[in-house]
């Protein structure tokens, strides 16, 4: 007899407003997984005081207001208008606009810093090919894109993409490796300014990432990559 496979699946096919307010809940809980993915977005944006950051997929406004305290002028965009309305309501002094990321809202040259912190695995390949196109567009000379996406390659992922154990995240439908976010942005007109992974939230499990990652792609849990507009 074929015995059941156990999966724990907490994922939603789509991001309401109950989402949204746990997503801005986990932010000022100061959690795990939010200090995690903070740390990484920080070395990987150095927001620097007077830099004008645009936030893509902002969801309930964590990252831009988080760059905003280093003295940024951050500003957040998001498809979803529950996403918006919640950003909003907890951060009234910032301005977040609803906006396709292949359809921005914004001039030319406008930016110093895009970021689009755990995006990019929601958005299938046109979709990608689009905001890549108009982030190069609203970025000033100089300026920089930054990526944080989780890795194909992870061990999670990989059970998750076998459905064993854990279960997929059904809005997941545009996980890349590192060499294919790294090409696109090229093919963009980007050049890739850095490149790295980093290890997960799990406190013993993060140290042993840190070790095994340095050989195996299976313990390279995020994929933080930087890439800037020629000058």
């Amino acid at each position: 007899m074929k015995l059941p496979r156990l999966r724990y699946n907490p994922y939603r096919d789509a991001y309401d407003e109950k989402f949204m307010s746990t997503l801005g809940d986990r932010y000022e809980r100061n959690t795990r997984w939010s200090r995690m993915r903070l740390e990484n977005v920080q070395e990987l944006v150095d927001p620097k005081a007077g830099d004008k950051v645009l936030d893509l997929g902002c969801a309930a406004g964590s990252i831009a207001h988080f760059l905003s305290t280093f003295g940024c002028e951050a500003v957040g965009t998001d498809y979803s208008p529950e996403a918006i309305e919640e950003a909003r309501r907890r951060f009234p002094e910032m301005t977040f606009e609803q906006a396709d990321c292949v359809d921005l809202p914004f001039e030319a040259n406008t930016f110093d810093k895009v970021v689009a912190a755990d995006l990019t695995e929601h958005l299938d390949q046109p979709t990608l090919d689009g905001m890549f196109s108009e982030c190069f567009r609203v970025l000033r000379p100089g300026g920089t894109l930054s990526i944080h996406t989780p890795n194909p390659r992870h061990m999670i992922e990989r059970l998750k993409e076998k459905e064993f154990v854990l279960g997929q995240n059904p809005t997941h439908i545009g996980l890349r490796t590192r060499e294919d976010l790294e090409q696109q942005l090229e093919s963009a007109g980007f050049v890739i300014d850095w490149s790295e992974w980093r290890p997960s939230f799990i406190p013993a499990f993060r140290a042993f990432e840190l070790v095994a990652g340095r050989a195996s792609e299976l313990f390279r849990y995020r994929i933080c990559l930087r890439a800037a507009k020629p000058a």
